[in-house]
C-alpha cells in the first residue's frame, strides 16, 4: 500500500459527514486511518468517480467502527490529501469483496 495521505483535510469534514448527509455515519479520522492501513484494502487509482482523474479510492476495514469505511484521497502537487470519508455502500462493500 502507499504512503499515508495528509489526513488535516479530513477533521471537522468526515466526522461531522452527518450534518450535511442526515442519517449517514460520521467517520472520525481514526477509522479512516484503520481502514488505509487494512492490508485487504481494494485500492481503485483513479476513482471511479472522479472527474479530475486526481483522486482515489481506497476501501478497508476499520476494526474500530465494525465496517468498511471508504477513503478518497486526491493527488495534489505532489502530495496526497485525504479529503473524505464515509461508511462504504453496497458497490465499494462488493470491490472489497471481490478483493
Amino acid at each position: 500500500m502507499m504512503g499515508f495521505p495528509d489526513w488535516s483535510h479530513l477533521i471537522g469534514h468526515a466526522d461531522n459527514r452527518s450534518e450535511r448527509h442526515p442519517g449517514d455515519t460520521d467517520i472520525p479520522v481514526a477509522w479512516a486511518v484503520e481502514a488505509w492501513q487494512d492490508e485487504n484494502a481494494a485500492l481503485i487509482d483513479p476513482d471511479y468517480n472522479s472527474r479530475s482523474g486526481h483522486s482515489l479510492r481506497l476501501i478497508g476495514w476499520s476494526p474500530s467502527a465494525g465496517f468498511l469505511v471508504t477513503v478518497i484521497a486526491v493527488h495534489f502537487e505532489g502530495g496526497l490529501f485525504a479529503a473524505s470519508a464515509w461508511k462504504s455502500n453496497n458497490k465499494d462493500r462488493r470491490l472489497y469483496n471481490e478483493g
